[in-house]
C-alpha cells in the first residue's frame, strides 16, 4: 500500500470513529518526512472533506532555523495550504531533544480546536528506533508499546483541552515514503544535521546499531514495529483491568483508597496507580521511585502525612487516602479584595465568581447583603459561620452555636493540610459564610 493510500484509509477509519474530527493540521517540520505528509494530506483531505492547514514551528535552536521556516512556507504554499509559523523559547534542561518537543507541542496544541486531529509523520523506522531507546531506558510494558497510531497530548497549560495526534504512516517504512515523495514533488526539503549526529542517541540508532541489524535481519524495523504494536495491545489490556479497579478504589474520582490498594497484589497495585497517574496527566513515576511508594506512603503510619516527589508532581497520603498533587501549577493567591455587591459576579484570581458558586447554600437576607462583602485567603484564625437563618449581627460569630473554627472544620471535612492554605474566605462584615478550596490536586 503506498503512503497515500495509507493515509486515506487511515483517515476513513477515523471518520467512522471520531465523526467530530473535521480538520487537520499537518506538523510541518520541511524535512522530507513531513513535507510527504502534507503533500499526501492534501490529496486525501480534498477526496474526504477534511479541512487541511499546516504548522511549523521555529525553536530557535539552530543557525538554519529561519531558512527552514522558509522552505516550510514555499512547500506549503505549492500545495496551497494555510501555514502557520510558531516561534518557541526551549528551556534549558538535561535533555534538550525532551524539551523541545514538549515546547513544540504546548505551542501547537494553543491554536488547536476540538475538531482537528494533528498529522504526525512518524513512521515504522522511527517506531523501531523508539523501542530500542526505551529498551535502553528499562522501559516497562506501557513504555514499549512506543507510539501510537491515535494518542492524546495534555498540554502544561491545563486550560486547553487535550490535543489529539494521528500517526498514520507507522506501517510505512522511510524508504516508501522518501520513494514515493520523489515521484511527486522536486522541492527541496530540510537536512537536519541533527540527525547523522551520533552524540544524539536516536541518530546513533539509525546509523549505526540499525544498519547493523538489518545485516542479519533485514526486515528488523519491521519486526521491531511489530513488537510495539503487540505490546501496545497488552498494555490496553492491561489499561481495562485498572481502570476497573480504579472505579472501586477512588470513590471521590480524585483520591485512592489506600487500604484497598494494599490488599491488591503487588503488581496489580503498581498496575492502578501507574494507570491512575497517566489519566491525569502526570508523567511516569520513576523505576527506582516504586519501593518508596510502597514504604513511605502506603505503609506508613496512619497518622502520618508523607509526600513522594518528582518532575513537578508530588503523591501525598492523608487520612488513608492517596492524593497526586501537580506542584508546578501552585501559585499564590492574590491579595483580599472587597466585593461591592455581592449579587453581581466579581473578577479574582483570573476568573469570574458569582455569589450561586461561593455560597450556594447561604441563607440570604437583606442585613446579610448590606453588610460590607470581601473575597480573602485564609489566614488563619477564622471562624466560619453555620447557621445564617437567624443571622442579626456580627454577633453571630462569638455565637459558638452558629460558627465553627475553620482549623476545626477542615479537620471534620478531612481536607488535607496541604489544601488548606488554597482555602478562601468570603466574608460579609466580620464573618467568614463560606468557603471555597482552589485545590491543587490533578
Amino acid at each position: 500500500m503506498s503512503p497515500v493510500a495509507a493515509l486515506d484509509a487511515f483517515l476513513r477509519a477515523r471518520q467512522l470513529d471520531a465523526p467530530s474530527i473535521t480538520g487537520l493540521v499537518v506538523a510541518l517540520s520541511a524535512g522530507p518526512d513531513s513535507y510527504a505528509l502534507l503533500c499526501a494530506a492534501k490529496q486525501a483531505a480534498s477526496a474526504l472533506d477534511f479541512r487541511l492547514r499546516a504548522v511549523h514551528v521555529h525553536h530557535g535552536l539552530h543557525p538554519d532555523a529561519d531558512s527552514w521556516a522558509m522552505l516550510a512556507e514555499q512547500q506549503a504554499a505549492a500545495w496551497q495550504i494555510p501555514l502557520q509559523i510558531l516561534r518557541v523559547q526551549v528551556p534549558v534542561q538535561a535533555s534538550i531533544e525532551d524539551a523541545a518537543r514538549r515546547a513544540r507541542y504546548d505551542a501547537i496544541a494553543a491554536l488547536m480546536s476540538e475538531s482537528e486531529a494533528l498529522l504526525l509523520a512518524h513512521h515504522q523506522d522511527d517506531q523501531a528506533e523508539t523501542l530500542l531507546l526505551r529498551l535502553m531506558r528499562g522501559a516497562g510494558v506501557q513504555g514499549l508499546a512506543a507510539m501510537r497510531e491515535q494518542s492524546l497530548w495534555r498540554s502544561s497549560n491545563t486550560q486547553l483541552p487535550a490535543m489529539l495526534r494521528w500517526r498514520p504512516w507507522l506501517g510505512q517504512s522511510r524508504q516508501a515514503i522518501t520513494s514515493w515523495l520523489s515521484s511527486i514533488s522536486e522541492l527541496p526539503v530540510v537536512k537536519d544535521p541533527a540527525n547523522a549526529d551520533p552524540r544524539f542517541d536516536r541518530s546513533l540508532l539509525r546509523h549505526q546499531l540499525l544498519p547493523l541489524l538489518q545485516q542479519r535481519w533485514p526486515e528488523a524495523s519491521q519486526l521491531l514495529a511489530r513488537s510495539s504494536q503487540q505490546l501496545a495491545q497488552q498494555a490496553d489490556a492491561l489499561n481495562e483491568l485498572s481502570d476497573d479497579l480504579l472505579q472501586q478504589l477512588s470513590g471521590d474520582g480524585k483520591t485512592l483508597d489506600i487500604p484497598a490498594l494494599n490488599a491488591l497484589s503487588e503488581a496489580s497495585r503498581q498496575a492502578v496507580i501507574a494507570r491512575w497517574l497517566q489519566c491525569k496527566g502526570a508523567p511516569a513515576l520513576p523505576h527506582r521511585y516504586w519501593p518508596r511508594v510502597k514504604l513511605e506512603l502506603l505503609q506508613a503510619r496512619a497518622d502520618a502525612q508523607p509526600q513522594l516527589a518528582w518532575a513537578g508532581w508530588s503523591l501525598r497520603r492523608y487520612r488513608e487516602r492517596l492524593y497526586l498533587r501537580h506542584d508546578e501549577l501552585i501559585s499564590e493567591l492574590p491579595a483580599a479584595i472587597n466585593w461591592p455587591n455581592p449579587l453581581e459576579p466579581i473578577e479574582w484570581a483570573g476568573r469570574l465568581w458569582s455569589l450561586n458558586e461561593l455560597c450556594p447554600h447561604l441563607n440570604r437576607n437583606d442585613q446579610l447583603l448590606e453588610m460590607p462583602w470581601r473575597i480573602a485567603p485564609r489566614v488563619g484564625g477564622e471562624r466560619l459561620l453555620i447557621d445564617s437563618s437567624c443571622l442579626k449581627e456580627a454577633s453571630a460569630l462569638k455565637d459558638q452555636q452558629r460558627s465553627v473554627s475553620l482549623k476545626n472544620w477542615c479537620q471534620e471535612q478531612s481536607i488535607p493540610p496541604w489544601q488548606r492554605d488554597r482555602l478562601i474566605c468570603i466574608w460579609a462584615g466580620e464573618i467568614v459564610v463560606a468557603v471555597h478550596l482552589m485545590t491543587d490536586e490533578a
